[in-house]
């Protein structure tokens, strides 16, 4: 589903499954409501894909499709949709990104570079979406994975705001257009044991006392 938000002053396109039906879910619910959860049988957690629309739109929207393919689409999503009026979309974003199991930045020619109406550097933007995304991820020592499109090289860490430093040391990837299917499929690999938790870690954090 796609439609038009605007958080914050930013515009942003979204494309997503579901977020209450990903199965990392499970794990706030009571056991009773969850016949599935048993100990020692692992739950698939989420991927989140982060990207800025003026950089790199297709290219995400077309890695969307193949990871939905390939791990169903309730567990892939792009963006934070569905934010309800006069809720703080920064904690939002940090609940939704930091329930995945791996975040995967999107980053072409113009992801440091994309300015706004001022000509300032969103990136510089303490509410940038993606900074915001990033961030949150690299708080908690989520994996992070760069995915470079469009001949993009990475960010250095003098390019960074200091959030974001971090980023300039996590291994990455590419997607090239000649070679699309084969890089996707490398991905997957590289990103699949994130995406595995423990159901006896899901049960005790469960049984955690608020």
């Amino acid at each position: 589903i796609r439609s038009e938000s605007t958080f914050g002053g930013q515009e942003r396109e979204y494309s997503t499954g579901n977020l209450e039906h990903l199965p990392i879910a499970a794990v706030d619910r009571p056991a009773s409501d969850t016949p599935s959860l048993k100990l020692g049988v692992p739950i698939m957690r989420g991927i989140f894909i982060s990207y800025r629309r003026e950089d790199a739109e297709g290219q995400a929207g077309r890695l969307f499709d193949d990871l939905s393919a390939h791990f169903g689409r309730d567990a892939v999503f792009m963006d934070v949709a569905g934010i309800k009026k006069g809720l703080d979309f920064r904690r939002i974003i940090d609940e939704h990104v930091t329930s995945c199991g791996v975040l995967l930045v999107i980053i072409g020619k113009r992801w440091l570079s994309v300015t706004d109406n001022e000509g300032k550097r969103r990136l510089d933007d303490a509410n940038d979406f993606v900074r915001l995304e990033t961030a949150a991820a690299l708080s908690r020592d989520i994996p992070v994975v760069p995915v470079l499109v469009h001949d993009a090289v990475m960010p250095t860490e003098q390019e960074l705001p200091d959030v974001l430093k971090e980023l300039a040391f996590r291994n990455g990837t590419e997607l090239t257009h000649a070679r699309w299917d084969s890089d996707v499929k490398l991905l997957i690999e590289d990103i699949r044991p994130y995406l595995e938790k423990p159901a006896t870690a899901a049960l005790a954090s469960q049984s955690t006392p608020e």
